[in-house]
């Protein structure tokens, strides 16, 4: 989707400090970052250089927070450099040792608060489930949240690209309504360059930033993705910031080990507030279509069997809500494209206009995309189910596990047991086909079933005594709802 509205978006830099800094070290990084951003603005404004205003802030580790706080006031950079935390619990308060609340933290004026990042993600580990209630609480605490979304180097040599990333907003994004969503900024952050010091051709970053931006726009409408700040994260330095940054649609930087040297992460700046007055015009198109349908396929007037009961079910049973809109997004890119949907929205609107004697002016700022995969909602549904069945969706085993994890409707712990049922019978189904079909299946499902959620729940209570807790968790096989009494 075209958006002529980029200069509403202020560009902005993020340096993340990660575990490095302590309060000490973070005094004196302000004190040098200050005189690099002193003397840079004194030469810009000697040579009558126009720059773009940019925001700047940082992401120190918590203990350097009300340091950084007090000596920003003390010094001119109060109101020049923003500052926050690199995670936050989603609980309120309570005896959760270890625990900051997003309370604690707007109380030190944080501004911004990091979350999903992919080193919370690999080594805590950081859960799906709870980064939409984070989002959550910290839009309540009048802090803007960063999400983090990428693939991993496996992601990426499986070919599904930015697809993982998608994955992963969704899950972050589904608590949230479009007022919500338009104080977000999504960082995306290939994991296989972060640290490498190789970020990726800056068409490959275009194409993916804008595949993000239209999937904002698919879900909550057109104004809500001109208004949203998407980030590239992933070896970002001086030398390579102002190549990027004139990418369309690239309205920033999450900046890792660079930002450690204040004079580094000055120059960053720098190159951003002059590069972004100039921006190119989108060049690159979507080069990642996972799972990707024929248009003919896709664009069958008629829906087939048997499909054709299960998506209508399924489309009166989901409410409108912002999830449900998250789930049909990510399954109408997964199926035909984004690119391909916006092509035929223009068609649609060109059409429209002809008929009516109107002049077509163009969709930029219209919801057509959004609108055009709700009204062909069927036809997505469909055409995913056809997908999965043909195991052209990687992660995807089945239409129920699809279904079941598209359902806002359940808590996280009824959904992992309900997932975890589904996949033993996904198991079950492929263990019976590698036998022969020899034996009778009733009698081989039983055992295979019962002994794989028995599997699964001794793999969770061993992780629990890892831990030195002792937890007790559900066997849904023992109260008859599997008949594996």
């Amino acid at each position: 989707m075209k958006y002529n509205d980029s200069a509403v978006r202020t560009p902005m830099v993020i340096g993340n400090w990660k575990m490095n800094l302590d309060h000490r070290q973070a005094g004196q990084w302000l004190l040098e970052y200050s005189g690099s951003g002193q003397n840079w603005a004194r030469r810009m404004e000697e040579s009558g250089t126009v720059v773009n205003r940019v925001e700047i802030g940082v992401l120190p580790s918590f203990t350097s927070l009300l340091a950084i706080r007090d000596m920003a006031r003390k010094t001119d950079l109060n109101g020049e450099l923003s500052f926050g935390a690199q995670n936050v619990s989603e609980l309120d308060a309570g005896a959760y040792t270890g625990d900051i609340s997003a309370q604690m933290l707007a109380a030190l004026d944080c501004r911004y608060v990091l979350l999903g990042h992919s080193e919370q993600r690999r080594y805590h580990p950081e859960d799906d489930e709870r980064i939409d209630r984070k989002m959550r609480v910290v839009l309540d605490s009048g802090m803007t949240p960063i999400v983090c979304i990428g693939e991993t180097k496996l992601g990426r040599d499986d070919g599904i690209g930015i697809d993982y990333a998608l994955n992963q907003l969704v899950s972050a994004v589904r608590l949230l309504s479009p007022a919500d969503m338009s104080k977000v900024i999504v960082a995306y952050e290939p994991v296989w360059s972060i640290g490498t010091g190789t970020p990726p051709d800056p068409t490959v970053i275009e194409s993916a930033l804008a595949d993000i931006r239209d999937f904002i726009n698919a879900t909550f409408g057109a104004d809500v993705a001109a208004k949203v700040r998407i980030l590239y994260g992933g070896s970002v330095n001086p030398n390579n910031a102002a190549q990027i940054i004139r990418r369309y649609g690239v309205d920033g930087f999450l900046v890792g080990g660079a930002s450690l040297d204040p004079t580094k992460f000055a120059k960053i700046c720098h190159r951003v507030a002059e590069s972004s007055v100039v921006r190119l015009r989108r060049t690159a198109h979507t080069i990642y279509r996972p799972g990707k349908r024929t248009v003919e396929e896709f664009t069958d007037s008629t829906l087939q069997e048997p499909y054709q009961f299960v998506a209508s079910k399924v489309a009166q049973n989901h409410a409108d809500t912002m999830a449900w809109r998250a789930a049909l997004a990510l399954a109408a890119y997964r199926t035909v494209g984004f690119q391909w949907l916006e092509e035929q929205a223009a068609i649609e609107l060109e059409d429209a206009a002809d008929a009516s004697g109107n002049t077509f002016v163009g969709y930029d700022d219209a919801d057509v995309l959004r609108d055009m995969i709700w009204s062909n909602r069927l036809r997505v549904i469909e055409s995913m189910m056809k997908l999965i069945d043909e195991r052209r969706i990687r992660g995807v085993f089945s239409i129920r596990q699809w279904l079941i994890e598209c359902d806002d409707a359940l808590d996280p712990d009824r959904r992992h047991e309900l997932l975890a049922e589904e996949f033993a019978n996904v198991a079950c189904m492929r263990a019976y086909s590698e036998i022969g079909h020899g034996a009778d299946f009733e009698g081989f499902r039983k055992p295979f079933v019962a002994g794989y959620l028995l599997s699964d729940v001794d793999t969770q209570n061993r992780m629990w005594r890892l831990r030195g807790i002792d937890r007790k968790l559900h066997r849904p096989w023992k109260d008859g709802r599997l008949g594996l009494k």
